[in-house]
Order: structure tokens, then C-alpha cells, then sequence
């Protein structure tokens, strides 16, 4: 009997080290599935890379994103903080070089065709159409960021971006390049009509804290998420072979007693 159960609080020994290695393996991919739900994040606007079309800067700017409460550029350090590319949706207020502000984070899987985000900046619309204008966005930003664009593409790309949400961003722009704007907006529309949140959960908005359009203490902005490489095949089979081999030992030992 004492042999019995002294196989038995091994196998169980076996079982409970196969568990804890199987969580240790699969809980970064539990944390990558799963992003934070709406963060406070602090941001200070650090500059414009991207060139300009009728006298405004376009995508990309950069931006430091820090912790929550920090007030001015001094606070953000390369131990607390992290330098993005960001692609603006909002042209109806504007950022200065070394603004700070604090800013809410939302990954766009989160959202609903069947209920609002209010949330985000723009969000006076129904949820479907909240769905599909930020995805129209998030789809014209992964073109800007693909780096395969000419200068007058990017240009036109990010008014298509700012058009999406202001009907007035294209005032000012030459007939041709209104026309060319148009045509990327159809393109973005036409692009993601058949896709759904899921499908840009490489996409993060900063949304600032006080967010009403044309009053809000900073713009709006899209950020892509670095791209994190999934398991190889091999390596998930060699861990699952692991589990296996454990569970045969066990049954062995089982089988001997």
C-alpha cells in the first residue's frame, strides 16, 4: 500500500511538472491573445518624418510613449519609455514638438459592430460604421508604413486617413489631388469590406484623454504593434512530444506496480 501510493504521489509529481512546464510555454502566447484592455498611457509628440501637402506635414510623426502622469519631455527616458512611429486620423486639432498629453490605449480587435466605442475620438457615427472607418484607416496606415509608396502616395494616403473623419480636410487641395485622395478613400473602403476588427489587431489608437474632436488636448493617433514571431511548428510539436513522453512514463510506472 505505502508503494502504491508512493507511485502515486510521483506520477502525480509527474503530472503536475508536465502542467506547470505545458503554462510556463503557453502563457506569452495566452498574454499576446489577450492585450490590455484600454491603458492610460503618457505621450510627448518628438517630431515629423513624413513630407507635406499643402503646407501639412503627413505620416509618419514619432512619439515617446511612457507611463501614465507624466507632465514634461524630461520624464520620459529611454528606461521608461519607447519611440513609435504614430499616423494621425484627426485634422481638426493640432500637436506642437514636445507636447506631452495622456492618452488611452485601444487595440482595434476590441472593436464592435454592435456597439460604440465611445472610447475613441470618433465614435458619433453607428457601430458598423465606426468598424469600417477604422479599419478603412488602419488599412491605408499599413500602406504608409509599408515604405513601398512614393512621396505624393503617402501624401495622399494621409489626407484619405483625415477625410475618413473631417469632412472638411480636403478644402485647399488641387482638383487632382482631391480626385486622387477619393480614389484611396474607395480603395480603403473596398479593401477591408469583407474583414471584421480581427484582422487589424496589429493596430493600436491613442486616443488623448480629452477627446473631443476640435477641443481635444492632442490628436488621435494609429501606432502598429511590432511584429512578434509565432512558434515554429517544430517547436510546439517537441513541446507537445514532451507532454506525451510524461504521460507515458506514468503509465509505465503504472503498469509496473
Amino acid at each position: 500500500m505505502d508503494r502504491e501510493s508512493g507511485v502515486m504521489r510521483k506520477s502525480s509529481n509527474s503530472i503536475l511538472l508536465g502542467c506547470l512546464l505545458a503554462a510556463a510555454y503557453l502563457a506569452p502566447l495566452a498574454a499576446q491573445a489577450s492585450p490590455i484592455q484600454n491603458p492610460v498611457v503618457s505621450m510627448e509628440f518628438t517630431g515629423v518624418a513624413g513630407p507635406s501637402l499643402n503646407g501639412i506635414y503627413t505620416a509618419p510623426y514619432y512619439a515617446n510613449v511612457g507611463p501614465a502622469g507624466l507632465t514634461q519631455d524630461s520624464q520620459f527616458t529611454s528606461q521608461n519609455s519607447t519611440a513609435i512611429a504614430i499616423y494621425c486620423d484627426d485634422f481638426y486639432d493640432d500637436v506642437d514638438t514636445g507636447q506631452v498629453w495622456q492618452a488611452t490605449v485601444t487595440n482595434l480587435d476590441q472593436l464592435s459592430t454592435t456597439q460604440v466605442d465611445t472610447g475613441l475620438m470618433f465614435n458619433d457615427m453607428s457601430p458598423a460604421r465606426q468598424v469600417s472607418d477604422y479599419m478603412a484607416a488602419a488599412w491605408l496606415v499599413e500602406q504608409i508604413a509599408g515604405g513601398n509608396l512614393t512621396t505624393l502616395q503617402t501624401e495622399l494616403d494621409s489626407y484619405a486617413i483625415w477625410r475618413i473623419f473631417d469632412p472638411q480636410a480636403l478644402q485647399g487641395l488641387s482638383g487632382s489631388d482631391d480626385s486622387l485622395v477619393w480614389q484611396d478613400l474607395q480603395d480603403a473602403f473596398t479593401q477591408v469590406q469583407d474583414d471584421t476588427p480581427g484582422d487589424f489587431s496589429n493596430i493600436d489608437i491613442y486616443t488623448p484623454v480629452d477627446s473631443t474632436p476640435g477641443s481635444a488636448g492632442s490628436q488621435e493617433y494609429f501606432a502598429i504593434l511590432p511584429q512578434v514571431s509565432a512558434p515554429e511548428p517544430s517547436t510546439l510539436a517537441l513541446a507537445a512530444l514532451g507532454l506525451v513522453a510524461v504521460a507515458f512514463a506514468m503509465r509505465r510506472r503504472r503498469q509496473s506496480t
